[in-house]
């Protein structure tokens, strides 16, 4: 490698230019032109260096080293399989110098670009795409091997490589500021009022100031975000924004127009001329957030629905606020395949693979109504929202009261949306409260950036909360069958 750095700066001190095409000179003039070029390389430091090739130890460890069929982690053997784990964990061993040394490069680059040459391009590229792998790597292989072979000799449930401060950049130069990544773009219908979008945008940004300005968020993950404000009152514009939504993704990110609905292959167009995107059964859509930033889809997608502002403004305020979580959420796991997504998130647990609600959406309906009481300074909002989702029915009939539903139900973690989303949703909520009342909000921001890693739900509960999942729910169920309203209401913060 330091032949090479001296080869080049060679060449970029005797030019690179044929001295037939050169106009003469005066010999004079020659040497001071020379002695000045001199001068300034001889002024410039020398380029950072390290003690390890780490390309070198991740192809051996993770590559001639391992057992041919190690990668096959449902059905190598427990040798093989120890092998992998333990040749990531080595290899991620690292991780703290290759940070310091890629912090050193930036700087270097920042001051002399110029130096910057396609060997170093080549590093970045393999920390960035290959390197930063590993620790998620590590977190399911080390899973798998605890629940083939137990804790045999390594206690893999309480061990979890801290990535949180050992990020290497991706890129030059790497950015705190969430701001240099931003990207919102808003599609707005015809019929919506400068009040909607005012909510709207606002809410937006202070989601963004209060989840995305943590140094271990991960920026990149942010954004696109692609904003559509309907009119909730007014079927007509969903349609005319399903056509601008589609012209704007043919235009700007013709890859993502091609594997969605906007896609005359994959349209199921109405005869009404909706495509289903923005509207449902012959109604507009309500608030969701569909789409993650990824190798087929360009951008997040937030369908916002609009609300009466008359009487309820603060509807659209905290449904903008539950919507931007999702994106907080998403960002920490969008690296990973969709299904190994679902695990992380909490999505596919309890006793079957079906989809629960009661993690995220829990933690959504919380935090949009603790946000948006601090926002306004009136936690009346959050008692009555709270007390609504657990001493009502929710609903439009006569069903029994959440709380009732909730007791006489199975586990919240095997609550699914077919089988009774308002109580994975509501009784979500009062879970996420009763663990923050115990263990602070920081902690359960941390969560999510734990998540990070590749660390299965089951493991990042335990690490996080210092209990399983079950016993957790089990204490929540008693607490909540055993307490009194008051009781009840005393765990929600009034600041």
């Amino acid at each position: 490698m330091k032949k090479l750095i001296i080869f080049l700066l060679l060449l970029s001190m005797c030019g690179g230019n044929s001295t037939s095409n050169l106009q003469p000179e005066s010999e004079s003039d020659q040497i001071i032109e020379n002695s000045s070029i001199i001068e300034e390389d001889s002024n410039i430091p020398p380029i950072p260096t390290v003690s390890f090739d780490i390309v070198e130890i991740y192809e051996a460890k993770l590559g001639s080293e391992l057992c041919s069929d190690a990668t096959e982690i449902d059905t190598t053997s427990e040798e093989c399989l120890r092998q992998y784990r333990d040749n990531l964990e080595f290899v991620f061993s690292y991780a703290e110098d290759l940070r310091v040394y890629m912090d050193d490069l930036n700087d270097y680059f920042a001051n002399y670009p110029s130096a910057f040459t396609d060997e170093f391009r080549n590093l970045f590229a393999f920390v960035n795409e290959k390197f930063s792998t590993v620790p998620q790597n590590y977190g399911i292989v080390a899973s798998k091997y605890q629940q083939r072979f137990g804790n045999l000799d390594v206690n893999v449930t309480t061990t979890t490589l801290d990535t949180t401060n050992t990020t290497v950049p991706s890129t030059i130069p790497t950015s705190d500021n969430y701001l240099d990544y931003r990207d919102v773009k808003i599609f707005r219908a015809s019929t919506i009022s400068d009040q909607h979008i005012e909510i709207l945008t606002k809410y937006i940004q202070l989601t963004e100031q209060l989840l995305f300005t943590d140094v271990r968020v991960k920026r990149e993950n942010l954004y696109p975000i692609l904003v559509v404000q309907l009119d909730s009152e007014n079927y007509a514009s969903a349609i005319a924004l399903e056509e601008e939504y589609c012209q704007y993704l043919n235009l700007e990110y013709p890859a993502t127009f091609n594997s969605t609905r906007c896609n005359p292959e994959y349209q199921d167009k109405k005869a009404d001329g909706s495509i289903g995107l923005f509207t449902d059964g012959g109604r507009v859509s309500g608030s969701s957030i569909s789409g993650t930033p990824s190798d087929r889809e360009c951008c997040y997608l937030f369908i916002s629905g609009s609300f009466d502002l008359s009487w309820d403004s603060r509807s659209q305020a905290y449904v903008t606020i539950h919507e931007m979580y999702h994106i907080f959420q998403l960002s920490n796991v969008v690296d990973f395949d969709y299904d190994l997504q679902q695990k992380i998130t909490g999505k596919q647990i309890g006793s079957d693979n079906r989809d629960k609600p009661f993690w995220m959406e829990g933690y959504a309906t919380y935090f949009s109504h603790l946000y948006y009481s601090r926002d306004i300074n009136d936690f009346s909002h959050l008692e009555n929202e709270m007390y609504g989702g657990m001493f009502s029915c929710y609903c439009g009939d006569n069903q029994p009261i959440i709380k009732e539903r909730y007791l006489n139900g199975p586990e919240l973690y095997n609550v699914t949306w077919e089988s009774d989303w308002a109580v994975g949703y509501q009784v979500g909520a009062w879970f996420i409260a009763y663990l923050t009342n115990i263990h602070g909000e920081q902690t359960m921001y941390d969560f999510w950036i734990n998540s990070q890693s590749g660390i299965l739900f089951p493991e990042n509960f335990q690490n996080t909360f210092g209990k399983d999942y079950v016993t957790y729910e089990k204490e929540f169920r008693n607490f909540i069958m055993n307490s009194s309203e008051d009781e009840l209401m005393s765990i929600l913060p009034s600041s």
